[in-house]
């Protein structure tokens, strides 16, 4: 008998996602975007648990986000800041 588990693999780790905490993010649509605007650059600014599911809190400057794993993967690319 094979059984098949949904959901188990694609959820942050309270570890993965604290580790998170302070990185700069952008929306995959406006990461080959030369000159990106401060506007456009976010920061994980948070954790949250809801329904045994955790999220991060993304806080761009007119907007607060939270996604699971799989949306962050989705929308967003982490920055790499010198």
């Amino acid at each position: 008998m094979n059984i098949e588990t949904f959901g188990l693999n694609d959820q942050f780790t309270m570890q993965e996602a604290f580790e998170l905490l302070n990185s700069h993010v952008v929306k995959k649509e406006d990461e080959d975007n030369k000159d990106l605007p401060i506007e456009k650059i976010g920061f994980i600014a948070g954790v949250i648990t809801l329904n045994d599911e955790i999220e991060v809190m993304i806080k761009f400057p007119n907007q607060l986000t939270q996604l699971t794993k799989t949306a962050f993967a989705d929308k967003m690319t982490l920055l790499e800041m010198p």
